[in-house]
């Protein structure tokens, strides 16, 4: 096994680049982190999907982790992965689910990726996988602004779903139906070209409650 040394990582649901932390996350320090290099297919499916390991790859990294100022049972199973481009650090369940996720700072990932020149690929099993693009290429305020905004979405009344609909495309639209579908498929799909009118118009509504 092949190891990277004094480290940090921030464990979340989903993946985040080490610039969307934030000063209140619980930032993990780590002394000794095992590294196993993988192909790339593997290395996107774990780093942005639900997907469950095998046994034998647990086996492997199995208390392989040390840590400063943490009590190691707390993470049983937690392994940097690189496929020569990128690095990623995954905490896993005793059943091979992903619990969290975290980036590297860049100094730290370029010193991972220098070690995995040299490595082999390692192959493993994955029992389950199950996607979720929707988070794939959201920054960690665009996904808090999107949760935020569709739940203001479903407790609107329809006449300012329709004044909405109006100030996002121009257009004049009388069917909820289809102004929600619509207004949510530009949120999944062209998120930056309607995020501000829809924060504008919330704050203004807000504003004159």
């Amino acid at each position: 096994m092949n190891y990277i040394y004094d480290v940090l990582a921030n464990f979340n649901n989903y993946f985040f680049e080490f610039y969307d932390w934030n000063v209140d996350d619980n930032i993990v320090h780590i002394k000794k982190l095992p590294i196993l290099k993988v192909k790339y297919d593997l290395f996107y499916m774990i780093k942005y999907h639900d997907t469950v390991v095998s046994k034998e790859l647990l086996d492997r990294i199995f208390h392989k982790t040390d840590f400063f100022k943490v009590n190691k049972n707390k993470y049983s199973y937690v392994c940097c992965f690189c496929d020569g481009n990128e690095a990623i650090i995954i905490n896993f369940n005793s059943d091979g689910s992903i619990l969290g996720r975290s980036g590297l700072l860049i100094d730290e990932e370029r010193e991972v990726l220098d070690l995995c020149e040299c490595l082999d690929i390692c192959n493993f099993n994955i029992i389950s996988f199950n996607r979720c693009d929707y988070y794939t290429f959201k920054t960690r305020k665009e996904i808090t602004d999107n949760s935020y905004f569709l739940n203001e979405l479903r407790n609107m009344d329809d006449d300012k779903l329709k004044y909405l609909y109006f100030e996002c495309f121009n257009e004049f639209e009388v069917d909820v139906e289809k102004i929600l579908n619509r207004i949510i498929f530009e949120l999944d799909n062209n998120f930056n070209s309607i995020c501000c009118k829809i924060d504008n118009f919330l704050k203004l509504t807000s504003f004159n409650k």
